[in-house]
């Protein structure tokens, strides 16, 4: 029995058709018999061909009560039915040419966004996608919105998209010009950093799963990715910084010798610190002990953890997914390297300007680790990079930043590796040294020099890290190192004093226990020019190179420098999930030279 009225014209007692749609639902009272089911299902699919026909006519009335129906929430009692969607897709599915028209948008994009159609019983789920395979098949202008909604449904959790995915693929490959504007609805739909952790993920493991059948799209779908979780890096890094302002701020200047060590044990590489921690135990305080400034630092905490977490589950499903491409089959057959070479694209353009990002440089880290050939890969950029002549000076230092701390850190590293990089920086040091030493004693400030100072460093980074592997079977010095440390500390340059005060102790304790090279009194003279200077007992009358060079580094230049130099890309992770993912990967201090921190061994 059909619950709506002839189309007569007449009023039957009850409000005619389409003057309360929302209210009305074209439906059958359905009774338990087979056979009763397959004749309402016969009468409903006669009203809908009625509805087509009455189009002709220009009555949309009817199915504008169905386009309604369609649109009414998954929840709602006045939602079309299953089995009354099922047949209704039939007879669109069969009469396609007769919707082409403004006057059927409506009913159309009621399909199209119909609310959880995923989780629509397998048979009408099945109705629904040969629909809309046959609509946009039939009427591409369709796909548009089509895609719109797929894309939209990203935020879902992959269990969920997989009809998403297949009616992506397939059309994907029926009509490749979509590609441009699907590149657009990656973007719009991408959650913010405010948005929760769980759309997060999501949206990046179905852009993930994208990838692996459109490879057109992979490049697009990466830059979005490194892009957005670089925006989460940095925001995360300004909250930390903004936390260590107010803290000191708040404990005043009693504190200020305390805050300053914390400063440079965070900031010099060694050795490791866990920062969020320490933010985690603020947790504890109760409320009402809270004010002012302290109250502020606890919300701020809460912004921290906020970021953190997304951070940490989005690097630890990204690095995951990485670790299944890059296997030796994969990049055997060439996919693995394609994934990779994108990776290292995307690292040269975005990852290596961005100052001061904490985490997301792990994903390649990680990944390169995975083969031998993709260490060698990276380091080969890292090297171009760090001594192009058309790169900017501070690009090639924040390079040579990366190529010291990978090679202290990065676990899979093979001896062979890392005696090649000092060997080329070696190199590459004494010959800079021979030809612009003489530059020192001419006027103009040592921040000419600072692309040495960074190469110095990175050296000297890596020796404090892996001192125990430049000695050969006869115990002798690989690369001349006991013959081109005292050198290199004697010259001009003076980079004991130019390069990060704690790199530059740490090597001199090991260099010294090691007998490769003694520092201490060097550093010891560099001290006590800098206190005269501070006091104001400098020769002022002195014409020495030392003191032309210095006089013209300005306080602010200087404080640049000192801020680049004080990077170290691969210091320890303090995500909680990501750093357990690390382990097998990454070089602790305490693996390396922990027992030279002892103060003892610098005498």
């Amino acid at each position: 029995m059909m619950a709506f009225g002839e189309q007569t014209g007449k009023r039957t007692g009850q409000d005619p058709i389409g003057l309360e749609p929302k209210k009305r639902k074209v439906e059958f009272v359905v009774p338990e018999d087979g056979d009763d089911k397959e004749f309402t299902a016969e009468m409903y699919k006669r009203f809908l061909k009625t509805a087509l026909s009455d189009l002709e006519k220009n009555e949309t009335t009817q199915l504008d009560m169905v386009a309604n129906q369609l649109a009414q929430p998954a929840n709602s009692d006045q939602r079309i039915s299953a089995e009354n969607l099922s047949v209704l897709l039939d007879v669109l599915s069969k009469n396609i040419n007769k919707i082409d028209s403004s006057k059927r948008a409506p009913l159309i994009q009621s399909i199209i966004n119909f609310e959880k159609w995923w989780e629509l019983p397998s048979y009408t789920l099945n109705k629904y996608m040969l629909f809309v395979t046959i609509l946009c098949s039939s009427i591409p202008k369709w796909w548009q919105d089509v895609s719109m909604s797929l894309v939209s449904g990203f935020n879902l959790s992959p269990e969920k998209t997989v009809h998403h995915h297949s009616l992506l693929k397939y059309f994907l490959q029926m009509i490749p010009s979509s590609m441009g504007y699907i590149d657009m609805y990656l973007v719009r739909f991408f959650p913010n950093n405010n948005d929760s952790s769980k759309n997060l993920v999501n949206y990046i493991s179905n852009l993930l799963t994208l990838t692996t059948y459109c490879k057109e799209l992979q490049f697009q779908a990466w830059s979005l990715i490194v892009e957005r979780t670089i925006s989460l890096d940095v925001a995360l890094q300004n909250e930390l910084d903004e936390l260590d302002d107010d803290i000191e701020d708040f404990e005043g200047d009693d504190d200020d010798d305390d805050n300053e060590e914390k400063e440079e044990d965070d900031t010099n590489g060694i050795p490791d610190e866990d920062i969020v921690a320490e933010d985690e135990d603020q947790d504890d305080v109760p409320e009402s002990e809270l004010e002012g400034e302290e109250e502020y630092n606890v919300k701020v905490s809460q912004s921290i953890k906020d970021l953190s977490t997304k951070l940490d589950a989005i690097l630890t499903l990204v690095t995951g997914r990485l670790q299944e491409e890059l296997t030796a089959e994969n990049l055997q057959a060439g996919d693995g390297v394609t994934i990779f070479n994108t990776l290292t694209t995307l690292f040269k353009s975005h990852v290596l300007p961005t100052y001061y990002t904490k985490s997301i440089q792990y994903i390649v880290f990680l990944i390169s680790q995975q083969q031998i050939e993709l260490m060698d890969s990276f380091l080969v950029t890292l090297i171009d990079i760090s001594f192009s002549p058309t790169e900017t000076s501070e690009k090639k230092i924040k390079s040579l930043q990366y190529l010291g701390s990978y090679i202290a850190r990065a676990k899979k590293l093979s001896r062979t590796q890392i005696i090649f990089v000092a060997s080329y920086l070696t190199s590459w040091l004494n010959r800079y040294v021979l030809e612009r030493e003489e530059e020192v004693d001419q006027p103009g400030g040592m921040e000419r020099f600072k692309h040495f100072y960074a190469a110095f460093q990175a050296l000297c980074y890596i020796f404090c890290f892996r001192y125990s592997l430049f000695r050969d079977a006869d115990s002798s010095w690989e690369c001349e190192l006991d013959k081109f440390f005292p050198r290199m500390v004697l010259t001009k340059f003076n980079p004991l004093k130019y390069c990060n005060e704690n790199v530059m102790l740490m090597f001199a304790r090991i260099a010294q226990h090691e007998d490769v090279a003694c520092c201490f009194s060097i550093i010891e003279n560099n001290n006590n020019e800098r206190l005269r200077g501070i006091i104001g007992r400098g020769d002022k009358d002195s014409k020495t190179s030392q003191s032309v060079a210095t006089s013209t580094w300005s306080l602010a230049t200087r404080q640049q420098f000192i801020d680049l130099q004080s990077y170290f890309p691969y210091d320890p992770l303090f995500l909680k999930h990501y750093k357990q993912m690390m382990k097998d990967y990454y070089i602790e201090w305490s693996e390396a030279g922990g027992e030279y921190e002892s103060d003892e061994l610098e005498d």
